[in-house]
């Protein structure tokens, strides 16, 4: 084989070698990095840039398991921000200074009352970048407006919406084109997707993050009794008629042997969940979350929405109070739901261990929960 200049691979390497003694090469080919999801072009690494990077990433794995990371803000935040830039410079610390550029997302896990949060913020007249763009056939232009969905009886609440369906993957990167986040049309973006919607923010424009968790064994049960119903996943397009031959504990029995006991962790750093989850992972979620989260809990919703409406300044809004009677009490009705699984029963534990890190994730978001609300910042 000959390049170009009609050499053969002896020759070229003959010449290298003479012109250069193997020197590196002015221009190296240039190689595609996933960085949370969003792709970038770098040169190719040369073997010393692998190694200095090889001993950093040792360094990083060796120090986030150490209690200096965990006492010392300090260290934490600055390893956060060369372990994750996306992640700390494309969203607002939680603590600074509130700018109008800073657009709120919400993080919606799934089957943790984020449907009912969301109606709460429609019933109000805010204006979302969600999954509506995508429902209503609106999502396909190359333009920005905001659309009203009337209900007709197959909705809770009319919704005022952003045409991008930043729900997925896909809809994330159509929003990033389309400048959401500089356009000023929505008042906040709902995204499961929150490690990979850093590519919809960027430095000066900023995402404000909040959420509302909910325990990983009520989100997971819940999650699983409504896949088994098999009008609903064919309503989504999608038919498992044999989920509903499995009862609970062989379905989390079957999942054990896949998942890697992260759900909500996958979600959140953007991870396959059929990764192993490491403890760098856990520091570095911990890390993200506390310095970026405004917390909620589904167990105490009211609590939560208030908390939600002063930091973003909704408090004052004229239909708050009738809307809070509608959306924020939903919480209750399922109190009583007879598939619960008792808390402390053999099968409660069993999934609790299969979602060990979710497990862990969400107690630390409660020591969050409490810390947040005798924050000195956050009643200025």
């Amino acid at each position: 084989k000959k390049n170009m200049g009609g050499e053969d691979e002896e020759q070229m390497m003959e010449r290298l070698n003479t012109e250069g003694k193997a020197k590196e090469v002015e221009n190296p080919a240039v190689v595609k990095k996933k960085i949370f999801g969003a792709y970038e072009y770098t040169p190719q690494m040369t073997l010393k840039n692998m190694s200095i990077a090889g001993c950093a990433a040792l360094f990083f794995l060796a120090f986030v398991g150490s209690p200096l990371f965990l006492v010392s803000d300090n260290y934490a935040s600055s390893f956060f921000l060369s372990a994750a830039p996306d992640l700390a410079n494309n969203f607002a610390d939680l603590d600074s200074p509130f700018d109008e550029a800073h657009l709120p997302i919400f993080w919606h896990i799934p089957k943790s009352y984020g449907s009912s949060l969301r109606a709460y913020y429609s019933c109000m007249g805010l204006v979302e970048a969600g999954d509506a763009s995508e429902l209503s056939g609106h999502g396909e232009t190359e333009d920005l407006y905001v659309w009203e969905r009337i209900c007709n009886g197959d909705c809770n609440v009319n919704a005022l919406y952003v045409n991008v369906d930043t729900s997925g993957k896909e809809g994330i990167m159509r929003a990033q084109r389309l400048g959401l986040a500089q356009s000023g049309l929505a008042d906040l973006a709902t995204t499961m997707h929150l490690g990979f919607a850093t590519n919809m923010f960027t430095p000066e424009y900023k995402g404000r993050i909040f959420t509302l968790l909910r325990h990983p064994v009520e989100q997971q049960v819940s999650f699983f009794y409504e896949r088994q119903i098999v009008e609903w996943e064919q309503k989504g397009g999608v038919e498992r008629p044999k989920l509903a031959d499995f009862d609970v504990k062989s379905w989390f029995e079957e999942r054990r042997k896949h998942d890697n006991g992260g759900y909500v962790v996958s979600l959140l750093l953007d991870k396959d969940r059929h990764e192993p989850i490491t403890e760098a992972d856990m520091a570095l979620a911990k890390r993200f979350m506390k310095e970026k989260f405004l917390i909620g809990l589904s167990k105490r919703m009211p609590a939560s929405f208030e908390r939600f409406d002063k930091y973003f300044g909704w408090f004052d809004n004229e239909k708050r109070g009738e809307c809070l009677k509608t959306f924020g009490q939903l919480k209750a009705k399922g109190e009583n739901d007879p598939k619960k699984i008792e808390v402390g029963s053999e099968l409660w534990n069993y999934i609790a261990e299969s979602y060990k890190y979710d497990v862990e994730l969400f107690n630390y978001a409660e020591e969050l929960w409490e810390d947040q609300a005798t924050t000195s910042w956050f009643w200025k």
